[in-house]
């Protein structure tokens, strides 16, 4: 379980990731991937989970055919991959807000607050669950991701590919299909780091239905992931708490 502690206002605020049992505490508690029974009024949600307590061969038997090829391809481009579990600096979360902002840019939105996601990355970098990873490609970062984890499962939180910041209109059909190799790449080469560290469960960080994140889903499938339910809800404990949480509800009105 992923415990991150915040105290405003003279209220504890806890952000609890992959519990599996309530957390006893006074204050306002936000479950992510909660694991136990279903409580009330908590989201569903869906995601995919790869067991790294297999084999690697036995693992890499349930990608489809046209993922291992690609992960074949991006070994013969020489990509290179760098993960990075220690020591993240500031200047690495810059890097990655930044290219971050620039590929929602390239899918005509927005990133709605980029210091918000770089204080959000701090916090789990502070307590040791912050992981990023990067596949590298002549010398440049081609692709990032950007995990959390705890003591036996690592979560996907953030993806982004440069092949989008390049667009679709340079006629590099070659050159995207390299970048998609590393994307793929990069996924296994992470799974094979955290295995090698202990690590049990690889969560894909959610798999949607919906048309907008359908593609993303069947990526996710090609890696040969099983499905999983978990909730994500939210409880207010101890008086002082919910008194807060109601003059915040009476002051938005």
């Amino acid at each position: 379980m992923l415990v991150i502690h915040n105290r405003k206002h003279g209220i504890d605020f806890y952000k609890i990731w992959f519990a599996k049992e309530p957390f006893s505490r006074k204050g306002v508690v936000a479950y992510y991937e909660y694991m136990g029974d279903r409580p009330a009024k908590a989201k569903e949600c869906h995601t995919l989970i790869t067991d790294l307590t297999k084999p690697e061969e036995e693992i890499k038997k349930q990608f489809t055919k046209t993922c291992r090829n690609l992960i074949n391809r991006a070994a013969k481009e020489e990509v290179s991959y760098d993960i990075r579990e220690k020591r993240i600096e500031n200047k690495e979360l810059v890097d990655f807000c930044d290219f971050f902002a620039a590929f929602w840019e390239s899918k005509d939105s927005s990133l709605e607050n980029k210091e918000k996601l770089q204080k959000e990355l701090m916090e789990y970098r502070d307590t040791n669950a912050l992981v990023i990873g990067r596949a590298i490609i002549e010398g440049q970062t081609a692709v990032y991701h950007v995990y959390i984890k705890d003591e036996e499962r690592v979560r996907l939180l953030y993806s982004a590919s440069l092949y989008r910041l390049q667009g679709s209109n340079e006629g590099d059909n070659t050159k995207r299909v390299v970048i998609g190799a590393a994307n793929r790449g990069l996924h296994f080469a992470e799974m094979q780091c955290f295995k090698d560290n202990g690590i049990m469960y690889y969560d894909w960080g959610g798999a949607g239905r919906r048309e907008d994140v359908i593609h993303i889903t069947e990526f996710k499938e090609s890696f040969g992931g099983t499905p999983a339910t978990y909730y994500n809800f939210e409880q207010v404990n101890g008086f002082l708490a919910k008194l807060f949480k109601l003059a915040v509800k009476v002051l938005r009105k």
